[in-house]
């Protein structure tokens, strides 16, 4: 708990420090698609496997250096987290995912890609006809990926490889494979 306390008081001042500086830097949207691959969960003492579903969604990212800065995420899933069970048949579940990172740039000045590695905090939220395994949890988030910048004046590209893992005592882990259109500001 006190490496919690911890991030989330370097993450604020991060955050607030980002404010200030966001018009010394870059920034860039991105909207993007992409697949859930998750494992299982443990759910009234039983281990539920889960099915893959599509998430859509967009991130927001804020350079606070030139290699260093933050991103913001919210995606929804129509199919997130679905039991792959014969008794969740007809149970409709949907949810949404929202992130805070820090992310990190390998970047040069005049990089045609960027590749980057990610880390952050924020929540799973699953919901539907009935009870499901998941509900809402508290999340870590990490991974890595590229991104092309202005490939067509302001427009790019980005590929994202990213791992949630969510819970404490009952946890899940999953992945994230997606890809994304970018809107650059300031490169």
């Amino acid at each position: 708990m006190k490496f919690l306390k911890l991030f989330t008081s370097a993450f604020l001042f991060i955050t607030l420090f980002s404010v200030f500086a966001a018009t010394a830097y870059s920034s860039d949207f991105s909207v993007f698609i992409g697949i859930e691959l998750p494992g299982s969960v443990e759910h009234n003492d039983e281990k539920i496997s889960l099915d893959n579903g599509p998430v859509y969604g967009f991130r927001f990212g804020n350079d606070l250096l030139r290699n260093l800065g933050l991103e913001h995420m919210l995606a929804f899933s129509p199919d997130f987290l679905y039991p792959d069970r014969a008794d969740y048949e007809y149970v409709e579940t949907k949810g949404f995912l929202y992130g805070s990172n820090l992310v990190l740039n390998f970047q040069d000045l005049d990089s045609r890609f960027v590749p980057f590695l990610t880390a952050g905090i924020g929540l799973i939220h699953q919901y539907g006809d009935r009870d499901l395994p998941v509900g809402t949890k508290f999340a870590f988030n990490y991974g890595g990926g590229v991104k092309f910048p202005n490939l067509a004046g302001p427009l790019g590209a980005r590929i994202d490889l990213r791992g949630y893992r969510a819970g404490m005592s009952k946890s899940i882990n999953m992945a994230e494979l997606s890809f994304g259109l970018m809107l650059s500001f300031g490169r």
